[in-house]
Order: structure tokens, then sequence, then C-alpha cells
């Protein structure tokens, strides 16, 4: 196994308005608290090429993703090394809006077209750079539970607070070439007043790692559905600052206590469809807000994956899965033969909250959803048996 590594600040620039996503519409940034990032880890072992992309943003779709991987296409590297890439938001709600819902108000969209042409061209070089110089490594995995940080305010009975962990180093056993982290909680520690670019818990999360271990740190959301939340009372810098310090030290005391093994490595992939049926996406749609992702019969095609990384195994969802489905998906994995598990959330799409179905009840009046606001943000109830599903077919 070879690993490498690469990163490139994706922070926009305040010199035209950026409208702020995640919360409610016209939130302008007015500074930069800490950059934004790409970050793209490599995987080369004889048989198979990785290349795990991590994005500091909010969304990405599987239209955007598609263009990335149509652009680089046309290099050499790319085209001798064939390998399978993963692009995923970690989802932050004080990043620029990468999706069109939180313009200037209900009815513009809030992206701007040549930050996304930029964007694309720093993912697609962060890609060919990791691939440019890889050291032969080992892998360590291991996960641990990290109570009290998150919340899940929908359904408070059910949390997920696994910190699923990867770090890849030398075959020394002591350089260390980068650490993967894998949580299931919302970065929006900081709230919707706040107007500061910020990655929140998770920039705190990476320089920590980063400060302990000498190496860099990416990082991956989970099963944040539902909505895992940070558990704060004041929403501050202070607060993010606890909880990224927090889950960085439990994640490398944890690492520190296994040994690095050689493993294979392969990408599994399904392509799903599902009705999409909720009636503000159409409004969104029709308004041009959102781009019309529906096909025949409006259904919507994106996908789902199984990463298989040795014993570590993670099934990448399109969207924002709700914790009851992220732990039945690891356990899963796991009597399947995974000696860890984790969800990869939001990758090579977003199509929004993935709900149980058996909890899936559609609100009378979307504009007042109460406690079934997440039914509001998806795109219907047949999302999660496809996803679920798919999921499952690799499994066997």
């Amino acid at each position: 196994m070879k690993v490498g590594y690469a990163q490139a600040v994706i922070t926009p620039t305040l010199d035209k308005p950026v409208f702020l996503a995640g919360f409610g519409q016209n939130r302008r940034a007015e500074s930069i608290h800490d950059d934004l990032y790409v970050r793209a880890l490599s995987i080369q072992t004889e048989e198979t090429t990785l290349v795990l992309v991590a994005l500091d943003l909010v969304g990405f779709f599987r239209a955007d993703v598609q263009e990335v991987i149509e652009t680089l296409k046309v290099s050499e590297t790319f085209r001798v090394l064939k390998p399978e890439v993963l692009i995923a938001s970690i989802h932050p709600h004080h990043g620029p809006d990468t999706m069109g819902l939180w313009g200037p108000d209900s009815k513009t969209r809030g992206v701007d077209e040549d930050y996304m042409r930029g964007l694309k061209e720093k993912i697609a070089a962060a890609v060919l750079a990791s691939l440019a110089d890889p050291q032969p490594a080992t892998v360590k995995m291991t996960s641990v539970h990290v109570p009290g940080l998150a919340k899940n305010a929908r359904n408070p009975e059910i949390v997920d607070d696994e910190l699923t962990l990867a770090q890849f180093v030398g075959r020394d056993n002591i350089s260390t070439y980068a650490t993967l982290f894998n949580f299931p909680c919302h970065p929006e520690v900081l709230w919707e007043h706040n107007p500061h670019i910020t990655a929140d818990y998770v920039g705190y999360l990476r320089a920590e790692v980063e400060k302990l271990t000498g190496a860099p740190c990416i990082f991956f959301a989970g099963d944040l559905g539902g909505m895992m939340t940070p558990d704060v009372q004041d929403h501050s810098f202070e607060e993010a600052e606890f909880m990224g310090r927090k889950l960085a030290q439990e994640g490398v005391k944890a690492l520190e206590k296994v040994e690095g093994q050689t493993s294979k490595v392969s990408m599994a992939k399904r392509e799903i469809k599902a009705k999409l049926t909720n009636p503000l996406y159409k409004l969104a749609f029709y308004l041009r807000v959102l781009p019309d992702v529906r096909g025949k019969n409006g259904l919507l095609e994106t996908e789902v994956n199984l990463v298989r990384i040795g014993g570590l195994w993670f099934a990448t969802v399109p969207g924002e899965l709700l914790p009851k489905l992220g732990m039945q998906l690891k356990a899963q994995m796991k009597a399947a033969g995974a000696q860890v598990a984790g969800v990869i959330g939001l990758a090579n799409d977003e199509v929004g909250y993935i709900l149980p179905v058996e909890d899936f009840k559609f609100p009378s009046n979307p504009f007042k959803p109460g406690r079934h606001y997440e039914e509001t943000n998806s795109i219907g109830k047949g999302i999660a048996p496809a996803v679920m599903d798919g999921i499952a077919s690799m499994l066997e």
C-alpha cells in the first residue's frame, strides 16, 4: 500500500457577496475566521487506486462531481491509474452556498458560478497532487465512542457518538502520513447569527490532530441526519474549539493503541433511483433556485458505495442519513466481516435527509414543519430503502 495527500484552500474571497449556506437566506459573510479546504487522500495498491476527497462545503451535487471527474480524465496520470474517486462534503453551515438554497431571498440562487468553476479546478488539482508522490504505508484502524458532544434534536433517544478512525503510517510504524476522522455531527456549533466563514469544530479538530501527529488530517461527516447537532449552549467559537480538540485527543489516543497493517483496498458502487416527491424541491426547480435533477417519471438517480481498506469499511451515502439507519449499516458491515465500520455522508451527491420509512411524515404545512423539518429537506420516502438496499446488495 502507498498513500499520498494534498490540500488546497477553497475559501471564497469577499470582494463580492458570499451567501452562507445552512440556515436561512441572505446570511452574508462579513469576514474569514478560518480557511476552508479541499483535502485529498490517495491510497494505491497493485490492484486499486482510491482517492478520498473531503470538501469544507455544505454540499456538492452529483453533476458537479461528474464534471470534476470528466476534467480529470484528460490527465495522463488519471488515465494510467484509473482511480476511483469519492468526493464528500463535510456540511459546515458557515461556508459559501454551493447548491442554491441560501441566496438573498427564497427565489434567488446563492451560488457564485465563478467561484464554482475555480473550485472544481482546485478539486481536480488536489486529486492529481495526491497521486504524485505516494509513500509506502500501513494503516491503523479503530473506533471510539465520545459521548456528550453531540445530541439528536429530532429523536434524543437515538444518538450515534462513534468516532471512526484510520491513520496511515510508515512501515516503521513511526512516521505518520495522514489521519482520517469520521464523526456523525453537523458542523454547526456556531449558529445562524454567525457571519464569519469557518469550518466550525472540524477546523479545530484537524488543527489539533495535526499538532499531535505532525501529519495532515482529513475529516468526513457520518450519519449526521435527524438532527445530529453539537450539544452546546452558547454557540461560540470557544465551544467549537473544545469540541474539536476533544474529538482529536480521543481519536489520537485510541489510534496509539493499535498497530499498522498492510491492507487491500476496493470501492464498489451501486447506482440507485428514488421518486422525488417533495413539493418544495419541485418549487425550487421551477424557480431555478436548484438544478432540476429529476429524470424519467420524476426519478432521481444517485449512488451509494462500499469502501474497503482492509478491515475498515465505509458505507457512503448521497445525503444526510439519520443515525437510526447509520447504526444499522455499521452493524450490517460488521456482520459481513468488517473489523471497523463507518458511514461517509454527503458522498458524491447531496440529496438532503434520508429518513427511515417508518418515521417519515411530510407535514401538512411544510412552511411550519414542527418536528418534521427533515422531511421538508428530503427528496421523499423512497430514498432510504434505495440507499439501504443498494448497500445491502454490495455486502452480499
